[in-house]
């Protein structure tokens, strides 16, 4: 869905009842970013807004607001409808959602306190039906006391000097390594040094107003020692946090700023065994409060969250192009194997630090990277082959954790992710979607639980729903134990339910017994069949994404034809390349060796045809095979020491980048 791109300029000064403002509005330019609603020129004073149900009313700006200049974001509503609950956000400068401000019942002013940089402010129906016009009107952004002329005005703002926090008992149990039971009384046995007891919650807490993490501790066996570390809104680590022994049951209070964790938006509390000694924590009095002799308060019940449309624009395709909101991306792509393998992490660790490969991967100019998994590094099971000296943040977290890691630090380093279900055993790929041992229902949840998780990560492109269908695999045939197109519809459907704002990647298949070409088909690069029978798709959620080798990977009698390389287009046009007039195409999997390692010839006239095809078709977005050095058929975009480049891939791959538009 596009994003509307009005702007406007708020005024430099408002009057409220009661005195005037300084109001911190001057050079700021709102767009409107609302969804599923009717929304007037925001230029108006008041703003007419009619929503649908769960849609929304969202004022956003390029340039965060910095709490040292703003005070609080202030305004007035009217015309709610009688049992109406209007849900009220902000959005950091990451455009991630920080958790719900107050839920609205009423008309009236209201007014609430910026705690971190804002992008963006956001009021969403929270009935799910649809409401006659609503207005908000006297948007104004008061800069802090000490520059406020404050000699008429009242201050309505919920404050949280003497705030508290103990709502812990309702966060989910992410612990690893250990049994957990959560509730007003937290215990965790732990499985061995470096275990987790782990509180998470999907929509955080703002810690603005808050300065102390209190609590009781008590150890079963002498000498047993824990850390204490905080999660942020991207489920990143704020610190490497502080070590707690001499657990007796007696209180500790651990500052927030000693964690990195003030002025934030926390999504998980850990206690880390760092300890020889393993037995029982038991924690209780769990409270996060402003002063630390504040007394503990009940709190209050967490308000449900419904998610909006994703901050930055869904990902949509037209015209055989891929857009965020308005704006066109090209996908420069690299693959990066090793969750769909047994060490359930992605390859490389044991070599690097993965911010560190991550940043390289970006300065090499790839801004998209293909992750394939297994069921298993879904499931969050243990990893291995990591250097923890290397990778500290890492340590005692599971696969889908280190996932979270992956996906996050990507995102925050503005690359693109898409997730790719690669393997059902870890192994070995399968012919088809489902196995023996893996199901189709499965299948379709591990999908489902992905598009999910990473719901709030902006820079999620999607989901590869399977790798390369082959052998038994058809296309339109009829036959739902075999038909490809009708699991990708099935798949297809339910992960764009669970999360509409990012694009599901289909790819080929193998040999199809009709509505072919007689060409030999590479794995999942076979698309020929899609001209007797399309898919059923929304047409704006879902990009081909065909699997195309060279004589490296597997010799085919047309590599060896007397007009080799200029016989190859022909052949693309026949498989999947016809597709471009009419959808968006991104090859999933292209490369070979190129020169190096005992690579064929042939391969590199071969990798040179094919980067010319691509750039001739207008076909800009693709993932070369791959990152790893230790792809056998292939080789990698990194040499054996995991760092440094071989430079003619680099070269072939830069070249594509920069002349394909």
């Amino acid at each position: 869905m596009r994003k509307f791109l009005t702007s406007v300029l708020l005024a430099a000064a408002l009057i409220f009842a009661g005195g005037p403002y300084i109001v911190l509005a001057t050079g700021v330019t709102w767009s409107n970013w609302s969804w599923g609603s009717q929304v007037s020129d925001i230029n108006a004073n008041p703003i007419s807004w009619t929503p649908g149900g769960w849609g929304g009313l969202y004022l956003h700006t390029d340039t965060a607001i910095d709490p040292k200049a703003a005070a609080s974001f202030n305004f007035t509503i009217n015309n709610v409808p009688n049992g109406e609950k209007i849900r009220a956000f902000f959005y950091d400068q990451n455009n991630n959602q920080l958790p719900q401000l107050a839920e609205i019942s009423s008309s009236g002013d209201y007014n609430y306190p910026i705690n971190n940089p804002i992008k963006g402010f956001a009021l969403q129906e929270g009935t799910g039906n649809n409401q006659p016009t609503i207005t908000v009107s006297n948007i104004n952004l008061p800069a802090p006391a000490s520059t406020q002329d404050t000699s008429n005005t009242t201050n309505t703002s919920n404050t949280a000097s003497n705030a508290t926090y103990s709502d812990f008992s309702s966060w989910q149990n992410w612990s690893w390594n250990g049994q957990a039971n959560i509730g007003s009384t937290i215990t965790f046995q732990s499985g061995g040094q470096w275990a987790g007891l782990y509180l998470h919650s999907d929509t955080g807490i703002n810690t603005g107003g808050f300065n102390y993490l209190s609590f009781n501790a008590k150890a079963s066996q002498p000498g047993e020692k824990y850390r204490v570390i905080l999660y942020d809104d991207n489920n990143q680590t704020t610190n490497l946090g502080n070590a707690i022994d001499n657990l007796d049951g007696s209180t500790v209070n651990i500052a927030l700023s000693d964690l990195n964790g003030t002025n934030r938006v926390i999504k998980g509390i850990v206690f880390q065994d760092i300890g020889t000694v393993q037995g029982m924590l038991t924690i209780t009095n769990l409270t996060m409060m402003a002063n630390i002799n504040n007394a503990i308060l009940p709190a209050p019940a967490p308000l449900p969250i419904f998610a909006p449309a994703a901050a930055r624009g869904s990902y949509t395709v037209n015209n055989g192009g891929i857009y965020q909101g308005s704006t066109k991306i090209n996908l420069h792509g690299i693959n990066w194997f090793g969750f769909e393998t047994s060490t359930n992490v992605v390859h490389g660790l044991w070599a690097r630090g993965y911010k560190d490969m991550i940043s390289q991967i970006k300065s090499l100019g790839f801004n998209a990277v293909r992750l394939p998994y297994c069921p298993a590094s879904v499931q969050g099971v243990a990893t291995t082959s990591i250097d923890y000296s290397k990778n500290p943040d890492l340590a005692g977290l599971n696969s889908l954790q280190v996932m979270d890691k992956i996906v996050n630090e990507m995102s925050n380093q503005g690359i693109y992710v898409l997730l790719d279900s690669h393997r059902p055993d870890c192994n070995t790929q399968s012919e088809l979607w489902y196995t023996g041992s893996y199901s189709e229902p499965q299948w379709i949840n591990d999908l489902v639980t992905l598009a999910k998780r990473y719901a709030g990560v902006s820079n999620f492109i999607g989901l590869d729903l399977k790798n390369e269908p082959h052998g038994s695999a058809t296309w339109g045939t009829g036959n739902s134990s075999t038909d490809w197109n009708l699991a990708a519809e099935k798949a297809g459907n339910a992960v764009l339910a669970a999360n509409p704002n990012i694009l599901v990647f289909v790819e080929g298949i193998g040999d199809n017994p009709t509505c072919q070409d007689s060409n030999g088909h590479f794995w999942g690069g076979n698309l020929a069949p899609v001209k007797c029978k399309t898919l059923n798709l929304p047409s704006n959620k879902y990009v081909y994404s065909p699997h195309v080798y060279g004589p490296d990977v597997s010799w085919q009698s047309y590599f060896g034809a007397g007009d080799f390389p200029n016989n190859m287009p022909a052949i693309w046009d026949s498989q999947w390349g016809y597709l471009e007039s009419t959808n968006a195409l991104a090859p999933g999997e292209w490369g070979g060796k190129y020169g190096t390692n005992g690579g064929s010839p042939a391969d590199v006239t071969w990798e040179n045809a094919f980067a010319k095809y691509l750039t001739s078709k207008g076909v800009c977005s693709s993932f070369y095979w791959d990152l790893n050095p230790n792809s056998g058929d292939t080789g990698g975009v990194l040499q054996d020491d995991w760092t440094t480049p071989v430079s003619s891939k680099v070269s072939l791959l830069q070249n594509y980048f920069n002349s394909c538009r």
